[in-house]
């Protein structure tokens, strides 16, 4: 069951939080919130199920909601003028999203074989891409800017200008179509097309008359073949409890995060306020270098991202020396010691890299372990990342094709 804006609506809500409430805007936000946990709880009832079992971005959004201290609101003075900020639009740019998804599919066996081709295609893919901050930049704007489409669409262009990350991407490409026409046998009347791309949902689905058309998350790419089998049974009409629980499981899992918030990385700017709506990146980054690094572990950037995650709650990008908080942990609930704990844990990704063992990249090596676990209530830490991760997660895998919006 889908819950269409309420994404939409926590997006607002905690923009509202970041700038603060004038005494004004108090009671009409109360009013906003509690209005929206009671629509909630009603549409949930008429269709005999509790908020614990919508789709993950909607069971978490309603967590969020209803878990905020409205009588302790951040505020700010009548008269101050609240921070705007200007979405860019891009028109045709989620078309050329469907130009590039549809010949990744139908020429897949050129990409594969032709290394010639391959290198042209990745440089269409940056070309793309630098047009996009071209136009951002004659607004005076960065990517980050862009509305949700736009911006998810530059977020896939430089994700896959990346040599090895396209060579990843085809290789999954490759894998659901073998799946597809294992499972399609014998062959459809209506050929399907399989985009892999950055979406608001886990997959979509669309029949035209002569194409069945998939559109699939990309943080699918690095799965298994029994996991696309998984989840094209149920995005074809052939669901089963199980299936479903392999492939929401897997969108709920450590390496799908990890793909998220490297795509959404790619949309931040520069500098940013890294203060949230409790919590203070920098003051957190000060603490844990004067405790655990001699203060001479060079500040990366620091930013909060956009969505709730209910199992990664952080991440840290070598390429832009970026350090990406979930705002799951930007709540009064959540002690300056357990933030502490996570910005620990990715600084020390920092120092230590991803050596390469046995062709693998591995991120947390015995060294890193090691390291891990010299944190001050690191087993409290622990404890209190999985009981968190357990309450945003629900009582359900979830996942399903909501939109993130």
């Amino acid at each position: 069951m889908r819950i269409n804006g309420l994404v939409s609506v926590f997006n607002r809500v905690r923009a509202q939080l970041q700038a603060g409430l004038t005494p004004a805007e108090v009671e009409p936000f109360k009013r906003q919130v509690q209005s929206t946990v009671r629509e909630i709880e009603a549409i949930c009832r008429r269709h005999g199920v509790t908020p614990e079992h919508l789709p993950a971005p909607s069971r978490r959004a309603y967590l969020f909601l209803r878990g905020l201290d409205l009588n302790d609101l951040p505020q700010r003075a009548a008269g101050a003028v609240a921070p705007v900020a200007t979405a860019v639009r891009i028109k045709n740019v989620v078309k050329t999203r469907e130009y590039f998804a549809d010949r990744l599919w139908q020429k897949l066996d050129v990409w594969l074989t032709d290394a010639a081709a391959r290198a042209r295609l990745l440089g269409e893919f940056e070309q793309q891409a630098t047009a996009i901050e071209a136009i951002c930049a004659s607004h005076g704007q960065t990517p980050a800017e862009l509305e949700a489409p736009s911006r998810q669409v530059y977020c896939w262009l430089k994700f896959l200008s990346g040599g090895e990350v396209l060579a990843a991407h085809l290789d999954a490409l490759a894998r659901a179509r073998a799946v597809t026409r294992q499972m399609l046998k014998p062959a459809p009347q209506r050929p399907l097309l399989l985009h892999l791309v950055n979406l608001g949902a886990l997959w979509r689905r669309r029949e035209y008359h002569n194409t069945l058309l998939l559109r699939v998350h990309l943080g699918f790419q690095n799965g298994a073949p029994e996991l696309w089998r998984a989840l094209l049974q149920c995005a074809l009409g052939k669901s089963t409890a199980e299936a479903e629980d392999a492939y929401r499981a897997f969108a709920e899992s450590e390496e799908f995060s990890d793909l998220l918030f490297e795509l959404e990385a790619f949309a931040e700017p520069p500098a940013q306020p890294t203060q949230g709506r409790a919590h203070d990146l920098a003051a957190s980054f000060a603490r844990v270098n004067a405790a655990y690094f001699g203060q001479q572990m060079a500040r990366p950037t620091l930013v909060w991202n956009r969505t709730l995650t209910a199992r990664k709650f952080a991440h840290y990008q070598p390429s832009r020396d970026t350090v990406m908080v979930s705002v799951t942990l930007d709540d009064p609930g959540v002690s300056d010691s357990l933030l502490d704990y996570v910005m620990y844990h990715e600084l020390l990704h920092k120092k230590h890299g991803s050596p390469l063992v046995n062709g693998r990249r591995q991120a947390h090596t015995p060294a890193f372990r090691a390291d891990e676990r010299l944190y001050a209530g690191y087993a409290e830490a622990e404890r209190q990342l999985q009981a968190l991760a357990r309450r945003q997660h629900g009582l359900d895998a979830g996942g399903g094709d909501e939109p993130e919006e």
